[in-house]
């Protein structure tokens, strides 16, 4: 399959956010926050949606459940759209459904209404999540990708913590309208953003919309990729976990007021924020795959003393939770990295699948998590012990097999 090249980003005539390297990383950060913004947001609206229009929750439940299935289906079509037509059309137009989808959601006037305009705004929320991960291995190289995703990873560790706050405080303000209204605003600012980007993709796919589809067989003989993605992508289940598990440790099993909890789930999104500014700084002093080894270390850490202390007090629990977190927040930058490295061609593709597989895994860990066991601290830890210990037994294989780049050495 030919390829043609285009290089619309070092055009003399830049866009506003081409001359700004701080508000490029905002229109980055922008794009990563859709999906948690479309989400977590919502969560504390569905009784109240239930309530209003006299429907069981899990009819309302619906509408996150299929959500995440039209989300996840085009994740995995826009990136090889982008590889053929380019970043910036996928991304309007995803923008766009998006954009337009929020508005109707909040015009719904039953929940069936909701449930499709849903299905449209996890259509629409898939473009801009998976040409983050591209738009970054497009424009950046070495220190300055890890930077760039180092704020990437801040903004998906605290987006789905802050989220379910904002969208609890605007649902006491007026109605459960007014949180799509607000993700309408949101995803209008950064679609007006987006039209300011210019083309960073520098080879476009030539063939016919199904071939580049097949793109993914391609990914699929690049062991090193598949490697990378399949391993480096457990370490943030746990994470994701967490986030669903978190009112049951601290409010169900050890009995904290909602005030309290606030506070401990805050103090995690925190950890995950710092690891990810950390990590920047961090890679001037240790060797990336060091810093790698030592994150997964950390995590492995943290999750034992989850095991071992986690029942006997909420403190303890909040502190090897952190520790998880912080190693956590601190490898995701590396771990996309270390991924995008492995692909020179079908990026589109290679970004996708990795948001893909990553939602994946944050969906079993989270319904693994929140599953009714007899001791759920202990279930917890075992699984955020397991999945760190497996990629700790897959590094070694992992270093020896793919291609390292310089950013790696």
């Amino acid at each position: 399959m030919a390829t043609e090249r285009t290089m619309d980003h070092k055009t003399p005539h830049a866009g506003l956010i081409e001359r700004s390297g701080k508000l490029y990383i905002i229109f980055l950060a922008l794009l990563a926050a859709v999906p948690p913004i479309a989400t977590d947001m919502y969560l504390g609206a569905m009784p109240t949606i239930a309530k209003q229009w006299h429907v069981g929750e899990n009819i309302v439940g619906l509408s996150l459940v299929l959500w995440f299935v039209s989300f996840s289906v085009f994740l995995l079509i826009s990136g090889p759209l982008s590889d053929k037509f380019g970043r910036k059309p996928v991304l309007i137009n995803g923008l766009r459904i998006f954009v337009i989808s929020c508005i109707l959601c909040a015009t719904a006037s039953n929940v069936w209404q909701l449930i499709i305009y849903r299905i449209l705004q996890g259509i629409g929320a898939a473009a801009p999540s998976a040409m983050c991960m591209a738009i970054c291995r497009d424009r950046y190289d070495g220190e300055r990708r890890k930077r760039a995703l180092a704020y990437v990873g801040a903004i998906l560790a605290i987006a789905p913590m802050i989220a379910p706050t904002i969208g609890v405080t605007l649902l006491k303000l007026g109605s459960w309208r007014f949180i799509f209204a607000t993700q309408s605003v949101l995803g209008l600012i950064t679609m007006l953003i987006s039209i300011s980007y210019r083309e960073t993709i520098a080879e476009k796919v030539r063939g016919s919309s199904f071939a580049v589809m097949g793109r993914y067989v391609n990914l699929a003989r690049n062991r090193g990729y598949i490697l990378a993605v399949t391993s480096m992508g457990l370490i943030v289940g746990p994470h994701y976990g967490f986030i669903a598990f978190s009112s049951i440790a601290y409010i169900k099993f050890f009995g904290l007021s909602p005030s309290a909890f606030g506070l401990l789930f805050g103090l995690n999104g925190f950890m995950a924020m710092l690891g990810a500014f950390s990590c920047a700084r961090l890679t001037k002093h240790l060797h990336d795959v060091r810093l790698l080894t030592l994150c997964i270390c950390g995590c492995i850490t943290g999750a034992l003393g989850i095991v071992l202390f986690g029942s006997a007090h909420y403190l303890a629990f909040a502190v090897c939770m952190s520790a998880f977190t912080f190693s956590c927040g601190v490898s995701r930058p590396l771990s996309n990295n270390l991924i995008l490295s492995q692909v020179d061609t079908d990026i589109g593709s290679a970004s996708s699948l990795i948001v893909f597989y990553q939602f994946m895994v944050g969906a079993i860990c989270m319904s693994i998590s929140t599953t009714a066991w007899s001791h759920p601290i202990l279930a917890f830890g075992i699984l955020a012990c397991a999945l760190p210990l497996i990629v700790l037994a897959i590094w070694p294989i992992l270093l020896r097999i793919i291609r390292m780049h310089s950013c790696l050495f």
